[in-house]
């Protein structure tokens, strides 16, 4: 037990000590009949603080016999995350890094399929598309380069499937299958990285959830299918799912094949792990993992029960909200999907994707920790809150995003992935064409979408710089003034720039369907979405000089209408009256929790705070002291015997990460500034 401790501190020490290095996704998936067009979505939130964020082009190949399909180290995924250019032109060596770690191959097929890809398989020339998020789990898959069996993650898995499968239900199958035969491990450490789920739509219209964790070893039953278990359920007519970084597949229907697929020793190997007694429904979110309620998912830091069930609440009150579901610490609380309130459109789960609970009772613009510009924006991880546990909000659009992408397919014209860099709160979905992979040539705006990296900017440089570094720029700029910043200009021009894009989409469209040559078709598209992608950009960069003119120095800088003119922001009332703002400031002064909003703030602002609702949700708080009181009332030698450990932790967790490190390559202006009085 004791050396359990320490290896346990160990790894809780070298995250704490080097860094906050465990991402966390959202993914929403509709079914077709749920929607305006009768489009299938998907979707995923890539949020990821070090990804590399190019859009890459992967062509269709055909293979001789007997070769072999390589699995590359898919944890790694900064810039290179591969190098491979037999895979695409764009896998070329960079940043120091010049080759990505094989893990070991499988035998490969006689063609593989185009497909976009990004940190994950995005969509195949055949419009099978997929989503990710990573899910806790008992079971522990090792990976071969770490000493275990398992060769796959869910990124080598994903990419498989997509490159062999053509349905929702041959790639369900085809990534369980090769998990249970190959053993499978989560991306990121223990528990709280696992197991996944991919939500996974296809040109039939079907919509479904995967979920995977790690198998078991040794001997015993099912020799040869023991490397993983799982389970997959379809998305009923008319209904979202929704996946925040926990399984949500419930009781397992054996005697429905048309909507469940599973591990066919799925119930013996979860007995035999010990997870199930064997009575009762086999409840795959209750068995498979811990209760995220009390599980601190993040190695080193405390619970932090909201961090999934927010989400999922975010995400329902916009799609279902007659399904009257509420607020809760516990994820279970929630059914595997919900009808939705009525169908919806690409452009509405868009908006769900850039949400910060606004005008609800968790609205992150306000409050102390938004700060006196209402950012909805938090800084997670640090040693702050370690030593002193507690929680925020957790919204689905947060700034550490690599990309968010809605994959759009189903039986309409023209399956699409609609690609938004950085925050989606702060960026816009551009098309890229199902079609083009195959009668397109993979033509996109390489330079905007397929190139740079996180590691390097050049702003001197004379060629337009990626994307990515438009929104990111542009994100970060909006802390010096958010809520003026973001109502004045930047959301504004998201919803503008989002509706012109869509327009653009639907004219290429209709142009497109005009060509009988599928060719020439392909290559309009081609052209159309590369054009998109380069004025999207464009636009972006211009917004971000216009904003850094606009906000510098604290101040509201020529603006439009007054081109000659300065105005001043300053604090809003609500922040001084909230500090006890007097003559006395110009020394530092301290600041204790008020129990309600400051009176200066608008009336209806206010009403989302109020005592009521506050007492409504008082039940949501986790007891932290009383917890931490209770699990740490321990006699004295026990209690030395775990601070010997932790000092053993620090020194070993710190020659982990080294290894880990040493392995992965080493005047008043009221009237036209929107201030909050």
């Amino acid at each position: 037990m004791y050396v359990m401790y320490v290896a346990a501190f160990s790894l809780v020490s070298a995250f704490i000590a080097h860094g906050f290095d465990v991402d966390g996704c959202t993914s929403v998936v509709v079914s077709a009949e749920g929607t305006l067009d009768g489009s299938a979505i998907t979707s995923h939130a890539n949020d990821c603080a070090d990804c590399d964020f190019r859009m890459v082009y992967v062509p269709a190949r055909d293979h001789p016999a007997g070769s072999k399909r390589l699995i590359y180290d898919a944890v790694w995924s900064q810039y290179p995350r591969l190098v491979d250019q037999s895979r695409s032109e764009q896998y070329q060596a960079g940043a120091g890094i010049n080759s990505t770690k094989v893990l070991g191959s499988i035998p490969q097929v006689d063609h593989t399929f185009a497909l976009w890809e990004a940190s994950y398989g995005l969509m195949n020339e055949h419009g099978l598309a997929m989503g990710e998020s990573t899910c806790p789990s008992f079971l522990i898959g090792t990976g071969v380069d770490a000493g275990g069996e398992a060769l796959l993650t869910i990124g080598n898995l994903m990419n498989i499937a997509l490159e062999r499968c053509v349905t929702a239900r041959c790639a369900v199958s085809m990534m369980g299958s090769l998990g249970e035969k190959y053993g499978f491990f989560g991306e990121d450490p223990g528990l709280g990285g696992a197991g996944e789920a991919v939500t996974v739509v296809d040109k039939l219209g079907e919509a479904w959830v995967f979920h995977i964790t790690g198998g078991l070893n040794g001997d015993g039953q099912w020799q040869g299918q023991r490397g993983a278990l799982w389970a997959a359920q379809r998305v009923p007519p008319g209904h979202v799912a929704a996946v925040a970084n926990s399984f949500i597949i419930r009781d397992i229907n054996v005697s429905d094949p048309e909507n469940f697929m599973f591990h066919p020793g799925l119930f013996e190997l979860a007995q035999e792990a010990g997870l199930w007694n064997g009575t009762g429904s086999f409840d795959f979110h209750s068995i498979m993992q811990p209760d995220l309620s009390t599980f601190s998912y993040f190695p080193g830091y405390p619970p932090i029960p909201l961090y999934s069930s927010l989400r999922l609440w975010g995400i329902f009150r916009h799609a279902a909200s007659r399904a009257g579901l509420q607020p809760t610490t516990a994820p279970r609380d929630f059914p595997f999907s919900v009808p939705l309130d009525h169908k919806v459109s690409h452009l509405d789960i868009m908006n769900w994707f850039r949400d910060h609970y606004e005008n609800t009772a968790f609205d992150m613009r306000y409050g102390s920790m938004a700060g006196p510009w209402g950012s909805p924006n938090r800084a997670e991880g640090g040693k702050g809150q370690v030593e002193r546990p507690g929680q925020f909000a957790r919204a689905v659009s947060i700034p550490r995003t690599s990309y968010t992408v809605l994959l759009q397919s189903g039986k309409i014209a023209e399956p699409t992935v609609w690609f938004a860099p950085d925050a989606a709160a702060s960026s816009v979905f551009v098309p890229f064409f199902s079609s083009v992979l195959t009668h397109g040539g993979g033509r996109f705006d390489r330079e905007t979408f397929g190139e740079g990296s996180m590691k390097s900017l050049r702003l001197a440089s004379t060629t337009l710089q990626p994307a990515w570094w438009a929104f990111d720029l542009v994100a970060n700029w909006m802390e010096v003034s958010y809520q003026n910043m973001s109502e004045t200009y930047v959301y504004p021009q998201v919803q503008s720039l989002q509706q012109k894009v869509a327009n653009e989409v639907q004219s290429a469209l209709a142009s497109a369907s005009k060509l009988e040559d599928r060719s020439a078709a392909g290559r309009l598209l081609a052209i159309a979405q590369t054009n998109t992608q380069r004025s999207v950009t464009v636009h972006w960069w211009s917004l971000a000089e216009k904003l850094i003119v606009r906000y510098n120095d604290a101040f509201f800088n020529f603006p439009e209408h007054a081109p000659t003119a300065i105005g001043t922001i300053g604090y809003p009332t609500f922040w001084l009256e909230m500090l006890g703002y007097s003559n006395d400031f110009y020394r530092p002064h301290w600041i204790q929790p008020a129990s309600i909003p400051p009176q200066s703030l608008p009336a209806g602002v206010r009403s989302l705070f109020s005592d009521a609702d506050h007492a409504d949700h008082e039940d949501m708080a986790v007891p932290l002291n009383s917890r931490q009181g209770a699990a740490f009332n321990i006699s004295l030698p026990v209690a030395l015997a775990l601070a010997a450990a932790w000092l053993c932790g620090l020194v070993l967790g710190a020659l982990i990460y080294r290894t880990l490190q040493r392995n992965l390559g080493a005047q008043s202006t009221d009237h036209y500034v929107k201030i909050m009085a």
